[in-house]
């Protein structure tokens, strides 16, 4: 459900949306507060609530800043994946002039195979956590093609095992996209960020002020930043859906792109 979110909903709008959905939850639960326990009003305890406020936040903000940290770096690290992948099918096709030319055809035609899997099929389906059978059909067949080479020459024989170092990085760095597309987070530490969301902006609501403007300035100015950087966070959480995509340009470019020449 949150992927189809990111997936569907410009960032702009997903940022302002979330924001003043969490802003209003702590508005309205202050103008609750008020009504209801008077003693808010007074500022009850203030003093002593507040500091304790600002242990509690100051906590989660640290929890908060490194989670989306390392998000950042999951979504970095995710396109770092892709380029490598791409990178080293490249390698691959320029050793392959080493050999000869029927096994260099049949090798290029099996990259060729992969390659335009990966973009027309299988990237779609990055946007929903999915991976492409056509795509791992053409892992097959690329690796079937390299076990059949047979190199016949010193030179040949180099450029073959370079070869193979750079399929055996090609197949890892595809793990590793696949492995991204599911999403970096995981349940108990999204249940932490919950919950900690809920305890901050619920003490913020219940530490009063005999003043109602600046009760809601401080509560909301909470709500404001836990809500952007939730929002924030989601969409890293995701490296191949949304507005932020990560493209398959990689793969269209350099030695890989006349794969997807009018004449390929």
């Amino acid at each position: 459900m949150l992927r189809s979110v990111v997936d569907t909903v410009p960032v702009a709008v997903l940022v302002l949306a979330g924001v003043a959905f969490v802003l209003g939850i702590v508005l309205g639960g202050i103008w609750l507060v008020r009504r209801f326990v008077p003693a808010t009003r007074e500022g009850f305890d203030a003093e002593v609530s507040s500091q304790m406020l600002g242990v509690v936040a100051t906590l989660f903000g640290l929890l908060l800043a490194f989670v989306v940290v390392l998000a950042f770096q999951g979504y970095d690290d995710a396109d770092q994946n892709v380029r490598l992948e791409a990178d080293s099918l490249a390698q691959v096709i320029r050793d392959s002039g080493a050999f000869e030319r029927p096994d260099q055809a049949r090798l290029d035609a099996a990259i060729g195979a992969y390659v335009r899997a990966v973009v027309d099929d299988e990237w779609p389906l990055l946007r929903k956590g999915r991976s492409s059978d056509r795509a791992a059909q053409a892992v097959a067949q690329l690796f079937a093609v390299m076990q059949s080479i047979e190199p016949r020459t010193p030179a040949a024989q180099g450029f073959y095992d370079d070869s193979v170092r750079r399929l055996n990085d090609f197949v890892a760095a595809r793990r590793s996209r696949l492995e991204d597309a599911s999403g970096g987070l995981s349940a108990p530490l999204v249940g932490l960020l919950v919950l900690g969301t809920i305890v901050t902006l619920g003490y913020a609501t219940l530490v009063g002020s005999r003043s109602a403007a600046f009760h809601a300035f401080g509560a909301g100015s909470i709500a404001i930043v836990l809500g952007f950087s939730l929002v924030v966070l989601l969409i890293y959480n995701y490296p191949y859906s949304g507005d932020l995509a990560i493209d398959s340009h990689p793969f269209r470019e350099g030695v890989l792109a006349h794969f997807f020449s009018p004449r390929s």
